[in-house]
């Protein structure tokens, strides 16, 4: 009587189950929206997602975090989480694309990625930290390939993920900044000054996959996203396909 007394005042195990999800902090604004449409088609599931760059989150999940799901603004920091064993080879997927765009001040300077070393003295340029941004990355790789990264390097201002690169631009501490197209939708005080193009213009990626340690359940959502469905999320929220 005491053992079954005590059984039916412990709670009850939980019904729904939650995935952890690591996003790139490009993915803030669409993300939320394929999560409701993820967990409408699977009734008592749950998604958790954490924001940051996309370097550091795979960092965090190299070091053991518990994180069922990956979704990186680039397929090196995926690539090498498989090559470690943490991420499942055969889960990798790229879900979107996207493209790398120049955004200045309304009314500022008309700046092409071929002219910024041409920016007034004392103005800078504004771009994700390379070592763990993805679109830093992009940068750094578009602006070598124009011949101005050496020229560029001592103006440059970097930013922790893609919105403090944004961030750097709004305050006007930063004439220009780099940074995903889909970042600059919506902004009323930036404007697209141009867009990356030509032979050496990077391909974004947005890549997916299921962290080995983490729940199975994690290859559902991935395909979710990557289903007509996400896909058609993902462009209304700026997003090329995969």
């Amino acid at each position: 009587m005491l053992v079954l007394g005590a059984l039916a005042a412990c709670p009850k195990p939980q019904t729904r189950s939650e995935l952890s999800v690591a996003a790139a902090t490009s993915l803030h604004a669409v993300m939320p929206e394929l999560v409701r449409g993820y967990e409408a088609h699977h009734p008592g599931r749950h998604v958790a997602v954490t924001y940051g760059a996309s370097g550091e989150l795979k960092h965090q999940v190299a070091a053991g975090a518990p994180v069922d799901a990956v979704f990186f603004a680039g397929a090196r920091p995926v690539d090498e989480l498989i090559a470690e064993g943490r991420v499942d080879a055969a889960s990798r997927r790229v879900v979107a694309s996207n493209t790398l765009v120049l955004v200045g001040r309304a009314g500022g300077q008309p700046l092409t990625f071929a002219s910024l070393t041409a920016l007034p003295p004392g103005e800078r340029l504004a771009v994700g930290d390379p070592r763990t941004v993805p679109a830093g990355e992009y940068a750094r790789d578009y602006l070598t390939a124009l011949g101005e990264w050496d020229a560029l390097a001592p103006r440059l201002v970097y930013g922790a993920n893609v919105a403090a690169v944004l961030v750097y631009a709004r305050r006007g501490e930063a004439a220009a900044a780099i940074v995903y197209r889909t970042e600059a939708r919506g902004t009323t005080d930036l404007v697209v000054l141009d867009e990356a193009r030509g032979p050496a213009a990077p391909e974004p990626k947005v890549v997916a996959g299921r962290v080995k340690e983490g729940r199975p359940e994690a290859v559902e959502f991935v395909a979710f996203v990557r289903s007509e469905d996400g896909e058609k999320t993902l462009a209304d929220f700026g997003f090329g396909p995969p």
